[in-house]
């Protein structure tokens, strides 16, 4: 195992050793050579192996605190526009996705449970086609029709899609509007004219700004999930910290 020079991480060793050195001549006080110091530790630390796993329980707490600290300042920077048109009394989670992501396809029946079990979840999808070409032409379907057949008709493509066979790229989302009974040539030659195009940027833009570099990623006011993760971490997340879920 290989410990960090980082100052404050020695200091937090070295405490942690000191409470173990009770019976230390008096000579220990006096100051020591490097040298000196790691023999002492390393002694202290085989006699005492529980130690480093104490002081790292200790630094990754540290660290986890120092990064969701991060997290809430860039959420706070795009809130406004992130959450917009949304209850702030309600839980709301954002997920940016991309139709040909694995891990994306893995989250899909979670997040769908987590809505079944908070029925006033607010949850938003955010397009974000990171694998190339196929991704962005179904990303953009989805958003044409979003745009011309509203919401619900957005949700179904969207759920249908993450369940596809195969590939999301044009066939399979020609295939997939004509099955949800939806003309197929009047979708593409939305995606043509640039109908949802902002939207795509809006996404891209947010993604940009959260640390989005890969799929799936999750914000709500209580934090940002970055990958796959289970419904209650998902959920610790829809609400602000200290607020609860409504």
């Amino acid at each position: 195992m290989i410990l960090s020079n980082k100052p404050w991480r020695k200091a937090v060793l070295a405490a942690a050793v000191g409470l173990t050195m009770t019976t230390a001549p008096a000579a220990a006080e006096t100051l020591q050579t490097d040298a000196e110091f790691d023999k002492r530790v390393r002694d202290v630390l085989l006699r005492n192996p529980d130690i480093i796993l104490e002081v790292f329980a200790l630094l990754e707490a540290k660290e986890e605190a120092a990064k969701a600290v991060k997290d809430q300042e860039l959420i706070a920077k795009v809130a406004g526009e992130l959450f917009e048109g949304l209850d702030p009394e309600k839980p709301i989670l954002v997920e940016f996705q991309d139709y040909n992501c694995g891990y994306c396809r893995r989250a899909h029946p979670v997040v769908a449970s987590l809505k079944d079990t908070m029925p006033d979840l607010q949850l938003v999808l955010m397009e974000t086609p990171v694998l190339g070409k196929e991704s962005t032409f179904t990303a953009k379907a989805a958003l044409a029709l979003k745009a011309l057949k509203g919401v619900e008709a957005y949700r179904d493509f969207s759920d249908a899609m993450m369940s596809v066979q195969g590939k999301a790229n044009a066939t399979t989302t020609i295939r997939t509007l004509i099955e949800l009974g939806h003309n197929a040539e009047e979708i593409t030659a939305a995606v043509q004219a640039g109908v949802g195009a902002e939207d795509l940027k809006k996404a891209k833009r947010l993604a940009a700004a959260l640390g989005a570099t890969g799929t799936p990623y999750f914000v709500g006011p209580g934090g940002i999930i970055r990958g796959a993760a289970p419904a209650d971490r998902l959920q610790a997340i829809t609400s602000a910290a200290g607020t609860g879920s409504h």
